[in-house]
This record gives structure tokens, C-alpha cells and sequence, in this order.
């Protein structure tokens, strides 16, 4: 039998197979064309109209949500969809196909052919674009928001005035853009001495008619000689710096980027570098910035009239506005004796090169200082510095670039690019090299159209841990400019072979074997934790709905409706960040909670293609991903508590030395040992630490090492979630592996032995404090024995009363792992607002905070009180725990809430404001959990005043009333009596009236005289009066006078 589930159409499968099958034969064709590393998956931006249509791509321009979907989403009535609902929908598609051909453009020759390489600098992990100066001759720079798989040219209307004077010499004048820095808000440029910033969206830069008119000019009135990058962002800002000549020489402007806003200041800021470091005459040549430690470290030269100019390494504290030389750089090259590396202590003779140092870069991971220049110095500490002797003299260094995990490349002034392993000392150079040589012969024998005879390298940078060349390549009179892929394990690993094989004789023969020095033959990593809780990305799972037609390709309604839900799960996600804890830990969990229940009618009527709309909606394809398992290597970073830990473990497998085919002997414990040993090495040994433990498995020839890595709960304070992290780095290598050891993988050629571990030590992202309303409820209900609610009953904001214990709970959620427990840490309660109603809620000030707040206030304005006796060092507020013994709401004579006027015939109600914060009153953890939410009070009590006012007036108008009332009852038979007489008489009144009436019409008829007519009136008038006085005589026989009438 098959399976349950819906019917798709057999036919279907077959297509499938065959669509299979000639993919794996085009892909085969490929392979047999083209280098493998050139086929990637290709995402690009589509609108509708465009999909499917080869080599179509667009910009993303529109950013805001195509407008409601309710034509799709209404007709979807037997879907879980929510029709009250209003589903967005995103102005793109995402286009993704796999291509074996790189993304190549032609460009002008005369714009990068034989033109120097220039370096690419953006914020990490920040900038949404990138832009590239160097355009000999034109205001122009290469933008790319695609990490240069396609780019473009923008020319800048900027108006490059010339300032040149006396006080900002300027040797020449050019056009070109030299100095381009992208950071997340803003772009920066310099040309000659000034320098502009973009302000405006990424749409109106990429617009051709106006778009780079929007470049405004800043620092006008200085003389700028050159821009140098921050490559981080920290504090919530990004930073740049400009290094000024002329006037302002020895000054450095320090620019702060802020949610777009651009502001500069001039440090230091009293006076000079020259005036602080006590010389004459001197010149910024490079600065860089430690945000962690808010210094600011200078390359300072030193133009002395009577000796050689010299230069000094320059630390500027931001805080303390202090100045002090770190290092003097020789002024010349040491000479190491054929050493690798050479620390220099002052006692090591030095050759006839002079130094010349032309700037600096400081990887904060690790706490990497180089100065380059024609030379190469490192140090960890600022002050001690190693020189690698790899590097030829007769060189100089442009340029450097950093992968911030381990990795740096070098470039020079002739376009050599050189290649350091951090934590080693030894440097390759990968171009030009007989290894760079093999790899372009077997690139040309594949037909790659990636390598010409005639190329110009444009640039030189990391992505993804892996270094790239933006190239401008020639061929048949026609120039391209490509990405291309600089394989460095390749290239390490053909150099190795060349020098070092040996003969030997065997019989008649001789026997070629190389000797391999890499110590082992097998590495893998094992016991790796689940990721997510030390990477802290959260991750979703969407599938598209299932597509119910014959033919299975989606439609333009199936993509509306999959935009539609993918848009609303990023809703939700963003949503879930509420004070109040939902009873259930998942920002999906309101989606379908009230559809659960329906799921299998749903999927019987998607088995049967009965579904509206031909599409089925699986409710388990939208749902929040908690459960990543490992991969078999270490996360990209590493988040750490206070106090937490991450472990893994090494297995290696020695091996022989040689490649010869012979089996391996049992090796013995101390052999093993020996052989293979584990270094660590720690950037920060202070904060951090790194136990290794080591198990020797002699049946395998193997060595089992478990690394454990320990925060030491010492070099952080409290930080919000994500925010002011302090970087460090463990790198953990096999000793004699660095260079030597490769592994073919399925991502290709891999570099083996030497890992390094960025860190991040505080606060990780993803967490937050909750208030737990549901447990809260129900221990309120529990302590109190009864639990009343609000008359007008809110479930998303329950109530409480106001004379009972107060006892809150909260918790630590994790939005990353869907963990969430009861916080148990301390943490200070704060009413720091109110009002009646949500309405009339105010922020209180800082005095009133305390006021209200403290136990040692004394003005009698206290709202709430507890018999906890633990405060602050400052005995100004308490610290409450979750054992605490609860709250106790006052609301005394001075404080907001007393004498609330009730708005109804109810008790009085009052919103509160709180504030729940742990910083400095909480061990536990580096994160500063900062909670404000409103808390429903109801039944607070009325002032005596108001009290005595409201029961003397209640008792005033009772006694009315209740006089009222007797007297009502006292004249209530009088009344009686008189109403009747006064009807009687209106009644005779009436009846005397109609008589006459009568008669007077009986006269008319008969045709009597008028004498009879005035006696008759006149017997009439007698007798009417007679009734009247009969009437007045006798008043208790009304029913007589009614028969007489």
C-alpha cells in the first residue's frame, strides 16, 4: 500500500526523473568544460514579470510591501489562513538557479587596465553595498551591492573645488576617487583634500539623473590628507577617520556614524600629537581604533632637523585624554640570520635597509597589531613586536587584508600577493609562484574563461572566509571584470612537493616517494553541540503550498499566497517581542492555535484536490526551527554567557612519513604523544580559559584531545542582549600542521590543523525577560486564596486587586534554542509611570522615581512596599528575587495614586508603568534585562477625605429621601381627597356645558320665539343654579347629583 497522503499525479514523477536525469548529464558536461569551483547558485531579484526569463535581474528598489492580497487570500476558505487577516506581500521574487558562468560585464580598458590595485574597505558584517575608488581620471566609483558578481559605475556630481594654499599644501589635482569607505548608513569618499558622504537611500544613488547629487561635503574647512577605515561596529555607532596636513597636522578627525547622523570631532582634543609627544615637527601617517578599549592608536612620523626622521607607535585614550608613545619602530630593517621570525628586543643587529612603515591594522579578535610597510612587525600586546623575516626587504607592502578568522593576505606595491596564517610566522607568497603558474595551466586546460594571458587585479578581499580577486581580464581586444576565487590551499598544497622527494633504489628500479609532513592522516572534529545556542541565529522553516494542478508549476496566485505567508511569519517573529509571555514560547504558536484542530480535514481535502484555489497549506512547513544539529565544524562565532562553555573534541590519526603504500605499525602510547600534540592559544588568557584533555587509543593509532572552553566570569560588566560584546578568539592548532595539512572535501580542498575560534563574550542575542502572566495568575490566586479580575476582562492584560499581595514572576526566553525558564536572578522593581487609564499614562521624573520607589523616602509618597529587607549598595531601592514575599501596594497621601476618582459606579483603577531591571544587583549573567510593562490595578481604596465627602453627601441625599418619603406618606390622603373634588368639579363643569349645548340645539329645531327663548334661558339659568348650591350642600352623594343631572 502507499503511503497517506495527496494524490500527485504519476506522470508528474516521470517528468521528474527525466528533468533529473538531464540535469545530471548537463552537469557532467559541465565538468567536463569547466572548473567545478565555477559553478555556484546564483540568487537574484525578480519581479513577476520577469521570472523565468534568462539573465533578467532587478534592483531593489521598492522597499515597502506590495499593498494587501485580500483578491488570494479570500477565497482561501478552507485553508488555516486567517481571513480577518491582512496579508502583505514583498515587491520581489527571489530568482535562484545554479549557472556554471560567472558573472562577467564589460567595462571601459582605459579604467582598470594596468591600473594599481586599491584596497576595499567597508564595516564587516554591516555594509549593504560596497564602493571602489582608484577610476584613473573620473569623479566614478565601482558600487556593488552583490559583493562584485555584478556592479556598476556611478559618476559623482560632487564639485571638487580646489583649496590649496599655503596652509593645505596640494601637489596635484585629479579627478580620481582615491580613498571610498561604505558603512551600514553611509558612504564615504575622498578626492584631493576633500571628502564627501552619501546621504539618501540605495534608489536615488543608483538613479542616474540626480542620484549622485546627493553627496554633501563635510570637514570643509580641513585639509584632508587620507581616510582610514574602522572595520567594526560597536556602541551602536560606526566610526571613520580622517588624517589632516597643513594647518592641522598632527590632528586626527574622529567621525562617529549614528543611525545615519554624521558628526566629527578633532582629537586629541587640547592639543596636538606633536605638542603631547613633546617634538616640533610630526605627521599622522595611519591611525586605528579600538573600540573596546576606546584608544586610539597612532603611526606617527617624526621629522627631526638633526637626525633622520623616525617613527613612534601612539596611544590616545579617548576617556582619560591621554598620550603615550607605545613603541619606536627601528629605523632599520633587523636581520634575522635566516630565522622566520625574530622578536625584537633591542639587542639584534639590523641590515642597511632602512625601515619605512606606511600604516597599521589591528584584528580585534585576536588583539593583532601589524605595521607594514617594507617590512612586517606583529604584536599582541601593543608593545612587543615580532619581525617576520619571510618577507623580501626588497618589497613594500600596500596594502593588507584580513579574513578575521586566521587568515591575512598581503598585497605590494608590484601586485605580489603574499599570504600569513595568524598565530605562525612563516609567509608564502601565492603570486607570482610556480604554484600559481600550475594552477593557470590546469584553469586553461579545463577552458576556464576566468584566467587570460592579459589581466589587471582590481582588488583583493575576504568573503565567507575565503579570499577573492576582482580582475579585469582582456582577451580579444574585449575587457571583462570578474570575481574569481584565489585558491589558497591549492596553491600551498602544490608547493610542497617540489623540493622535497627522495630516490631510492630498489632492485633494478628507482622508487620516487615524497615525503609528507603533515603529522597525521585523519582529523575530525566530534562532539560538537547543537549550534544554535552558541551561534544565535534563528532560523524559520517556510515550504511553499503544494501546488494541486496537474502540471505542479506554480502560478502567479501560489507565489502571491507563498509571499503572503513567508511576510506574515516575519510579522509574527517581529511581533513576539512583547512584555506580557505568551503561554506558549513560539512567535508561530498564535498562528495556528486555533486551526490545530482542523488539520486533518485540511489534508483530506488537499488528498482529494479539493482544496480552493488548487493549493494546499501545510501548517508544520511554517514553523520556528529549534533542533540544528552540527555539521561536523565549528560555528562561524561563538556567543558566551558569564560563566557558560563550549566543548568539542579532536580525533587525529598519525601517520608514517612518506606516502609509500605500506601498512602502518602499531605505534605506543609515548610514540603517540610524540608524534601529535595540541597547542592553544588565547587572546585573552584573563578573561577566558581552554582545558585539554587527552586519550590515547593505540588499536587506532589515534590521540582523542577534548578542548573545553571556559568564560572566567571576569572581563565583562552587563550589557544589553547582543549589544557592546567584547571580541576575543582561541586558536587551537596541531603542532606542524600549519601549511602542511589538506583535506578534500565537498566544498573542495581544505586546510587542516590550525582552527581559529572567534568569540564573543557577554550578552548573546536572542535573549530577553518576559513577564510571566500565566504563572503569575495562579500563584496570586494560590496565595491569596481567590483571584478577582477587572468587571471589563482583558486576557491579553489581566488585572489585580489592589489589597492583595502582589507576587511577579518572569522569565528568560530564548528566541534562538525556544528554551524559557523562570528567571532567578535579583532585580529592582520600579513604578516609573501611571495614570488612570492607558491614555492618561505619564513617564515620572527621576525624583519622582525615587519618591515613589525607595524605602528611605520620607515625604510619604511611597506606591508599593515589601518585607524584603536586601537593597541596593545604596539602601535606595529593593532587590527582589522570585522567592521574594510579594509586593504590597500603599499608595500613600503624596503618591500618584492615591485618591483616584473612580470613573464609574466601580472602584478606582490605576495603570502602573514598571520597570524590572537587573543591572548591578544581578551575578548571574552578563545581560542587563531591562523589562517595562503596565500592570492593571483595580479596587484601590478612596481617601479619608474623599471617603468622609462621599459618606456625608450619600448620607445627606439618604435623609432627603428618606424625608421625602414621609412626608409623601403623611399627605398622600389629602392629596386623594382633593384630586377627586377637583375632578368632580371639572366633571359638572363639563356636563353643565353640554346641557346647555343640548337645549340650545333643541330651540333651533322647534322654531320657538325668542321671548320663550330668554325665559327658557332664564328657568334654565334657576334651576343650573340650584343643582350648583344642591351640590355644594350635599358633597358626599355624588352619585344622586349624577342621576338628577
Amino acid at each position: 500500500m502507499y503511503p497517506v497522503g495527496p494524490a500527485w499525479p504519476r506522470f508528474r514523477i516521470l517528468r521528474a526523473l527525466w528533468a533529473l536525469l538531464a540535469v545530471l548529464l548537463a552537469s557532467w558536461r559541465l565538468w567536463a568544460f569547466q572548473d567545478i569551483q565555477e559553478c555556484t547558485w546564483q540568487v537574484v531579484l525578480n519581479k513577476f514579470e520577469t521570472v523565468g526569463k534568462n539573465g533578467m535581474s532587478d534592483r531593489f528598489f521598492h522597499q515597502q510591501p506590495v499593498a494587501t492580497l485580500d483578491s488570494v487570500f479570500s477565497p482561501l476558505v478552507d485553508a488555516p489562513t486567517d481571513q480577518g487577516e491582512k496579508y502583505l506581500s514583498f515587491p520581489y521574487y527571489l530568482k535562484i538557479n545554479y549557472s556554471c558562468n560567472g558573472e562577467i560585464f564589460d567595462l571601459i580598458p582605459r579604467y582598470f587596465m594596468n591600473v594599481p590595485s586599491r584596497p576595499l574597505w567597508y564595516t564587516v558584517d554591516q555594509a549593504p553595498v560596497l564602493i571602489l575608488g582608484g577610476i584613473p581620471e573620473e569623479k566614478s566609483v565601482l558600487l556593488t551591492d552583490t559583493s562584485f558578481k555584478d556592479s556598476f559605475l556611478v559618476e559623482l556630481n560632487i564639485d571638487s573645488c580646489w583649496v590649496g594654499s599655503f596652509y593645505c599644501p596640494q601637489a596635484i589635482f585629479t579627478a580620481t576617487i582615491y580613498d571610498a569607505i561604505a558603512t551600514e548608513s553611509t558612504l564615504f569618499i575622498r578626492q584631493n583634500q576633500l571628502v564627501y558622504y552619501f546621504t539618501g537611500t540605495y534608489l536615488t544613488l543608483h538613479e542616474s539623473n540626480h542620484g549622485s547629487g546627493s553627496w554633501v561635503r563635510v570637514l570643509a574647512n580641513e585639509c584632508i590628507k587620507s581616510l582610514c577605515p574602522v572595520h567594526f561596529h560597536s556602541n551602536g555607532s560606526e566610526y571613520i577617520m580622517a588624517l589632516t596636513s597643513g594647518k592641522r597636522e598632527g590632528y586626527v578627525h574622529f567621525g562617529t556614524i549614528t543611525d545615519g547622523h554624521v558628526s566629527f570631532q578633532v582629537l586629541p582634543k587640547h592639543r596636538s600629537v606633536c605638542e603631547g609627544i613633546q617634538v616640533f615637527n610630526c605627521s599622522i601617517t595611519w591611525a586605528v581604533f579600538i573600540a573596546g578599549d576606546y584608544i586610539l592608536l597612532m603611526l606617527v612620523e617624526i621629522q627631526d632637523p638633526t637626525t633622520r626622521s623616525y617613527f613612534q607607535v601612539v596611544s590616545y585614550d579617548l576617556v582619560s585624554d591621554n598620550l603615550v608613545i607605545l613603541y619606536t619602530i627601528p629605523e632599520f630593517i633587523p636581520d634575522a640570520r635566516g630565522l622566520e621570525f625574530l622578536m625584537i628586543l633591542g639587542t639584534e643587529s639590523y641590515t642597511n635597509f632602512t625601515m619605512v612603515p606606511k600604516g597599521m591594522f589591528y584584528n580585534p579578535y585576536n588583539n593583532l597589531l601589524f605595521i607594514w610597510g617594507n617590512f612586517l612587525l606583529q604584536s599582541y600586546n601593543n608593545e612587543d613586536f615580532i619581525y617576520l623575516a619571510d618577507f623580501p626587504k626588497d618589497q613594500s607592502i600596500k596594502y593588507l587584508v584580513n579574513s578575521f578568522h586566521g587568515e591575512t593576505a598581503i598585497v605590494t606595491e608590484t601586485e605580489e600577493i603574499w599570504y600569513l596564517l595568524e598565530g605562525s610566522y612563516r609567509m608564502y607568497r601565492l603570486f607570482p609562484s610556480k604554484a600559481w603558474e600550475v594552477h593557470v595551466s590546469l584553469q586553461v586546460m579545463q577552458q576556464s574563461s576566468f584566467y587570460t594571458r592579459i589581466e589587471t587585479m582590481v582588488t583583493l578581499f575576504y568573503e565567507d572566509h575565503q579570499l577573492y580577486q576582482l580582475v579585469y581580464l582582456m582577451n580579444g581586444g574585449q575587457g571583462r571584470l570578474v570575481k574569481r576565487l584565489v585558491p589558497v590551499e591549492q596553491l600551498l598544497m602544490y608547493q610542497q612537493p617540489g623540493n622535497h622527494y627522495l630516490l631510492e633504489r630498489r632492485g633494478n628500479h628507482l622508487t620516487l616517494s615524497f615525503t609528507d609532513f603533515c603529522p597525521f592522516t585523519v582529523m575530525h572534529l566530534r562532539d560538537l553541540p547543537d549550534p544554535q545556542i552558541y551561534t544565535r541565529q534563528e532560523r524559520y522553516r517556510a515550504h511553499p503550498p503544494r501546488v494541486l494542478e496537474p502540471s505542479g508549476f506554480h502560478d502567479q496566485n501560489s507565489l502571491a499566497v507563498y509571499q503572503g505567508l513567508v511576510y506574515y511569519l516575519l510579522f509574527l517573529h517581529s511581533k513576539y517581542h512583547k512584555p506580557y509571555a505568551d503561554p506558549v514560547h513560539d512567535s508561530t504558536w498564535r498562528w495556528w492555535k486555533n486551526k490545530k484542530v482542523d488539520q486533518d480535514y485540511y489534508f483530506y481535502l488537499a488528498s482529494n484536490l479539493q482544496s480552493t484555489s488548487n493549493v494546499y497549506i501545510d501548517m508544520a512547513s511554517y514553523e520556528k526551527i529549534y533542533d540544528l544539529k552540527a555539521e561536523h565544524e565549528l560555528p562561524e562565532r561563538i556567543y558566551l554567557d558569564k560563566g557558560t562553555s563550549y566543548g568539542f573534541s579532536i580525533f587525529v590519526t598519525v601517520r608514517g612519513h612518506s606516502l609509500e603504500f605500506q601498512p602502518e605499525r602499531v605505534l605506543t602510547t609515548l610514540e603517540l604523544r610524540s608524534k601529535v600534540d595540541l597547542g592553544v592559544v588565547l587572546a585573552d588568557a584573563d578573561c577566558i580559559e581552554v582545558v585539554v584533555n587527552q586519550k590515547v587509543l593505540i588499536n587506532r593509532n589515534s590521540v582523542l584531545f577534548w578542548v573545553t572552553i571556559h568564560d572566567k566570569r571576569s572581563c565583562f560588566d552587563q550589557g544589553l542582549s547582543g549589544h557592546h560584546l567584547m571580541k576575543t578568539s582561541v586558536l587551537v592548532k596541531v603542532v606542524g600542521a600549519v601549511g602542511h595539512c589538506f583535506q578534500n572535501t565537498h566544498r573542495g580542498l581544505h586546510m587542516q590543523g590550525n582552527l581559529m575560534i572567534p568569540l564573543l563574550i557577554g550578552c548573546p542575542p536572542g535573549k530577553r525577560l518576559a513577564f510571566d502572566i500565566t504563572y503569575t495568575v495562579e500563584y496570586n490566586r494560590l496565595q491569596n486564596k481567590h483571584y478577582f479580575d477587572c468587571v471589563h476582562v482583558d486576557p491579553e492584560m489581566p488585572c489585580f486587586l489592589f489589597r492583595d499581595t502582589f507576587y511577579p514572576f518572569f522569565l528568560i526566553q530564548d528566541l534562538v534554542t525556544g528554551d524559557s525558564g523562570s528567571f532567578q536572578g535579583s532585580y529592582v522593581f520600579k513604578v516609573v509611570g501611571g495614570g488612570p487609564t492607558m491614555d492618561t499614562v505619564i513617564e515620572y521624573s527621576e525624583e519622582e522615581i525615587y519618591r515613589f520607589n525607595s524605602p528611605l523616602d520620607k515625604t510619604n509618597s511611597l506606591i508599593w512596599t515589601t518585607k524584603n529587607t536586601t537593597t541596593t549598595k545604596d539602601l535606595a531601592f529593593n532587590i527582589m528575587t522570585h522567592q521574594s514575599l510579594g509586593i504590597e501596594w500603599l499608595c500613600l497621601e503624596n503618591s500618584p495614586c492615591h485618591d483616584t476618582i473612580p470613573h464609574s459606579i466601580f472602584a478606582p483603577e490605576f495603570f502602573f508603568k514598571v520597570l524590572v531591571s537587573n543591572r548591578g544587583v544581578d551575578k548571574s549573567t552578563y545581560c542587563d534585562h531591562q523589562l517595562i510593562f503596565l500592570l492593571h490595578i483595580h479596587g484601590l481604596p478612596l481617601s479619608a477625605n474623599r471617603a468622609l465627602f462621599i459618606l456625608m453627601v450619600s448620607f445627606i441625599v439618604f435623609i432627603g429621601l428618606v424625608t421625602l418619603y414621609i412626608i409623601f406618606c403623611l399627605l398622600l390622603t389629602p392629596m386623594v381627597k382633593a384630586c377627586n373634588i377637583l375632578r368632580w368639579k371639572i366633571n359638572n363643569i363639563i356636563t353643565s356645558e353640554s346641557y346647555y349645548t343640548y337645549k340650545s340645539s333643541s330651540r333651533i329645531f322647534s322654531g320657538t320665539s325668542g321671548t320663550k327663548s330668554r325665559a327658557s334661558s332664564s328657568i334654565s339659568s334657576s334651576v343650573s343654579s340650584k343643582v350648583v348650591e344642591g351640590n355644594q350642600e350635599v358633597p358626599e352623594e355624588p352619585s344622586e347629583k349624577q342621576y338628577i343631572t
